[in-house]
Formats: structure tokens, sequence, C-alpha cells
């Protein structure tokens, strides 16, 4: 079994029935993370990935979020896609850092630093990805729809 966190699954679910396209912005190889998605039966979720293998540079630079955001861009020009209409939901520093360099609204979860560490560095902060407020991701996502 995985080491992933109980609220995963719910959490993607909600997302996907607010009709978001998610992306996945990380450093790690593009095959563990497919390996990874697939074995959890989240792979379904998500429109894309950007992974090590697509950039050269790691967080806490932008680069993996802009390509995210350019490529989200080709597929749904329609939605006319902006920086600041997108979410990152970070649990580090440095992907917080390089989701905020690209103009993308952070909101921390408290899975690997406290709330109150992540409060001062995210746009808002949450114990769980069950915390996320679902209100707030829409009033963001109305603007672009």
């Amino acid at each position: 079994m995985l080491p992933l966190y109980a609220d995963v699954k719910p959490c993607l679910l909600e997302l996907q029935s607010l009709e978001i396209p998610l992306a996945i912005v990380t450093g790690a190889l593009r095959e563990e993370v497919a390996l990874v998605l697939e074995r959890a039966e989240l792979a379904q979720y998500f429109e894309l990935i950007v992974s090590g293998d697509d950039i050269t540079t790691s967080k806490p630079k932008p680069d993996g979020y802009l390509q995210a955001i350019a490529r989200l861009r080709e597929q749904y020009p329609q939605r006319q896609l902006l920086p600041q209409h997108c979410l990152a939901i970070e649990d580090s520093f440095p992907g917080m850092e390089a989701a905020k360099r690209a103009g993308i609204p952070v909101v921390g979860v408290a899975h690997t630093y406290p709330l109150h560490l992540l409060q001062r560095r995210a746009n808002w902060a949450v114990d769980s990805l069950a915390d996320l407020e679902l209100d707030r991701i829409q009033a963001l996502l109305s603007e672009i729809k």
C-alpha cells in the first residue's frame, strides 16, 4: 500500500466536481509519478504532469509552474488562463516560493511544516486537504469561466 494522505482522493473528487483541470508540478521523474498515480488510482484526476523530465531547474524556480500554465493554456484556450487564475496546493517552502514567483496564489497544506509557519508564506493555509475551502476556490475560478 502506498503511504498517501487519506484526504487526497476525496479532495480530488471535490475539485473534479468543480470542473477544474488539475496538473502536477514536481521535480520527480515522470515514470515515478505515473506509477504512484496509477497504483493509487488517481491518474484520471490530472490533465497533465510537469515533471523533472520536463524542466532543467527545480523549485523554488518557477519554471515547472510556468510550463504547466502554458500547457493548460494550450489545452483550454477558451479559459484565457493566467497565473492568478490558478491555485498551487503546496506543502513545502520551495514549492510555495516557486508558485509565487510564477504569480500563482498558494494554499499551504500542513503535511511537512506546521500550519503557523505555512501561514507566513502561503496566501492561506490549512491543516489538511479536507480543510480546503471549495467556495474560495470556486470564487477564484469564477473570474475565468
